[in-house]
């Protein structure tokens, strides 16, 4: 009988946890940047994923006799800013317009905006602010400012938890 070399099992054992650690790190690095980081929020010394707290968002709609309308927020999280989703009468064509910071779109807990300013323009009587019966739907979608392990990042909340006017 001819002796055949082989490699020992010992080595065969180091080769196979090897590879399987190698094809885990890959795998691992691969799903990497299919998994969103998670954006939490502080309010109170409760953490929790700021889409929870999406449904604790409690906003009252205003309508004025000069056909502006706003909203208050009468809950305990504050607005980073919000988008308003408008669906025009008759055309049924809706709109998003971006209320950031900068806009003037924050609402801490107990304020109130009592006229919303058209910064794009599109439908006002002509002092800046849109109006109320141009529109079919007037929904109010919040914003909030969360924090990830990079910075500060903003989360808009889903439509189902937006106030309707």
């Amino acid at each position: 009988m001819k002796k055949k070399k082989a490699v020992s099992p010992m080595v065969s054992t180091v080769l196979l946890i090897m590879i399987v650690i190698i094809l885990a790190i890959i795998i691992l690095l691969w799903t990497r940047g299919f998994i969103k980081e998670a954006i939490t929020k502080e309010i109170n010394g409760n953490k929790k994923r700021v889409n929870e707290y999406c449904g604790l968002i409690s906003l009252t709609a205003i309508v004025n006799q000069d056909n502006t309308f706003g909203f208050e927020n009468n809950g305990n999280v504050p607005i980073n800013g919000f988008n308003l989703k408008l669906v025009k009468t008759g055309s049924g064509s809706s709109e998003v317009i971006e209320y950031g910071q900068s806009d003037g779109g924050a609402v801490n807990p107990g304020m109130l905006i009592n006229a919303i300013e058209d910064i794009d323009a599109i439908e006002t009587d002509g002092d800046g602010y849109l109006q109320y019966s141009n529109y079919e739907s007037i929904k109010v979608i919040p914003v909030l400012l969360g924090e990830t392990n990079s910075g500060r990042q903003t989360f808009t909340c889903p439509e189902n938890t937006a106030l309707e006017i």
